[in-house]
């Protein structure tokens, strides 16, 4: 399929010139080349338009971009609306772009994208009420801020309960937060997103503002719906006060599948500490990991580590569980040993290991987020390896994750599929299809021999239109209703299905459904669209 064709043919579809027209009658004016002045690129009634947006920086870490036919970057309230009415007004998709650390190419468009770096409801980026114990926050703050100036206002009393490991790194912001019901380190004991915010304030398709708190049917629509349902604009958070004096510790040892019995334990004996966070690897850990163990030896080195920090009794009863089934040494660590393993552990989302060490690999999430009982998961490790090897990939040896994810659902692992550079190339149409190919294999064999579904943790972005007939027909009945915005990634897969099937768009209800689609027709369907995001413009 020529990706680019399809993508042109969308964009050109759309009614761009009456579009710019009428923004520029509201006081928007055009950009069509990149200027020296950076005040003027971050004036938010510029719309950049067409080749620019090559040059600028609109790209995230899932590698699953379509460059957009206009990218604004609004500062305020009044700015928004109007592009939002007006893209509501015309049917051009529109998707939302934050800190740009997702891994679903959930904002990838050929319509418009509006990066909301620098929006802002309120002047006041944070605002803290000790008394109640909330804080107020713009969507564009940055997670790890948050997590920062919680416990230097609190002095040490409060954290900010949700915190992703990747925010120690990467730039997670708050309104992505939210959009992807996104968890963490502290997942096990405190939950995700859904779980501590008390009210969102939102902007809806048509420009309305709203406040919505656990009462209104919007609010667990807005948590983890990708942005599809309302753009976020400000949420106050509920703070959560831990147990004074915290004990910290880490776990080794030198075999993966004792170490995933005693994480079992763990799981069936429901112990929650506040952070708990593992690392495997079938050679031997990198960095500070490596370190560990007495034996640490050519041949002999560590395969596993597990970080926990909690009260003193539940640090106790988790080394005990673990003990008692995974063989393991464990020292107490202070509270600066403890974060230093936490930000040698945060890096590891940049990280990929494999049988390999000859070539460089682009870790490609695909689907990343395995959600398992522990006592399975040397059997999905394997059964996934199996495909990785089949289709030409190299096993992986590296994963890491979340102990007792959100409050018992269990372990956590993240693996990626380590790909070589050079399938990423423009010329490589064929290891393009490979890639996706295999990434729908493992999602497909995750859910049918181990029930477990794709992307636990992280924003599914286009991953629930490509897989779930139902998720589709509802979403195009609340497009039609004017409820959800003009949505890039269904209008891709429709007309893929359209053209696939030589169907009416009328048609789709009808025909758009498990019963009516064969197991090659949603692995067509599924690939094709994939391919389009990793090898359109």
């Amino acid at each position: 399929m020529n990706s680019l064709i399809l993508i042109k043919d969308l964009q050109n579809r759309l009614p761009w010139d009456k579009f710019i027209n009428n923004m520029e009658r509201e006081g928007f004016f055009t950009l069509a080349y990149l200027k020296t002045n950076y005040q003027s690129i971050q004036s938010g009634y510029v719309m950049l338009v067409g080749d620019p947006i090559q040059a600028s920086v609109i790209r995230d870490t899932s590698h699953l971009h379509i460059r957009p036919y206009i990218l604004f970057r609004p500062k305020v309230e009044s700015q928004l609306r109007v592009i939002l009415k007006n893209s509501q007004k015309y049917n051009i998709p529109i998707t939302f772009a934050g800190g740009k650390t997702g891994l679903s190419g959930g904002y990838s468009n050929y319509g418009i994208i509006i990066d909301m770096v620098d929006f802002q409801s309120y002047k006041e980026p944070m605002r803290f009420d000790f008394e109640n114990n909330t804080v107020r926050v713009n969507q564009n703050v940055l997670v790890s801020d948050l997590i920062k100036y919680t416990l230097l206002r609190s002095e040490g009393k409060l954290i900010f309960p949700v915190q992703p490991a990747s925010s120690y790194k990467l730039p997670v912001r708050v309104g992505g937060l939210i959009a992807s019901n996104a968890s963490g380190i502290t997942s096990g004991k405190l939950g995700s997103v859904e779980n501590w915010v008390e009210t969102i304030r939102i902007m809806k398709p048509d420009g309305a503002l709203a406040e919505v708190d656990r009462k209104d049917p919007l609010f667990l629509k807005i948590i983890g719906g990708n942005g599809y349902f309302s753009v976020i604009l400000s949420a106050t958070f509920k703070l959560y006060r831990p147990e004074t004096n915290l004990k910290q510790a880490i776990l080794y040892g030198y075999s993966i599948a004792l170490a995933f019995n005693g994480l079992q334990s763990v799981l069936d004996s429901k112990i929650f500490p506040l952070v708990s966070e593992f690392v495997i690897s079938a050679q031997h850990l990198p960095g500070k990991f490596n370190e560990l163990g007495e034996e640490n030896v050519e041949d002999k080195h560590i395969k596993w580590a597990v970080l926990i920090k909690g009260s003193a009794d539940l640090v106790d009863k988790f080394v005990d569980s673990m003990k008692s089934e995974a063989h393991c040494e464990w020292n107490i660590l202070s509270e600066e040993e403890f974060q230093d393993y936490l930000q040698e552990r945060s890096i590891f989302a940049l990280l990929i290991q494999s049988e390999d060490r000859s070539s460089n690999f682009i870790a490609f999430p695909g689907f990343e987020d395995i959600l398992s009982e522990p006592k399975n998961l040397p059997e999905v490790i394997e059964m996934i390896n199996d495909i990785f090897t089949k289709n030409g990939f190299h096993k992986v040896i590296f994963g890491y994750g979340h102990i007792n994810f959100r409050k018992g659902q269990g372990l956590l692992l993240h693996m990626r599929l380590p790909v070589p550079i050079d399938f990423f190339y423009k010329e490589n149409q064929e290891k393009v299809r490979i890639i996706c190919e295999t990434v729908y294999s493992v999602i497909l064999n995750l859910n049918s021999k181990f029930k477990i579904k794709h992307k636990a943790e992280h924003s599914p972005g286009p991953f629930k239109i490509w897989l779930e007939p139902i998720f589709r027909r509802y979403l195009r009945e609340r497009v039609s209703e004017g409820d959800v915005f003009m949505n890039p990634h269904l209008m891709i897969f429709d007309e893929l299905f359209k053209r696939k099937f030589k169907s009416s768009i009328s048609d789709l209800s009808n025909v758009d459904n498990d019963d009516f689609l064969s197991i090659e027709d949603k692995k067509y369907l599924f690939v094709s669209a994939m391919t389009l995001y990793l090898s359109g413009e």
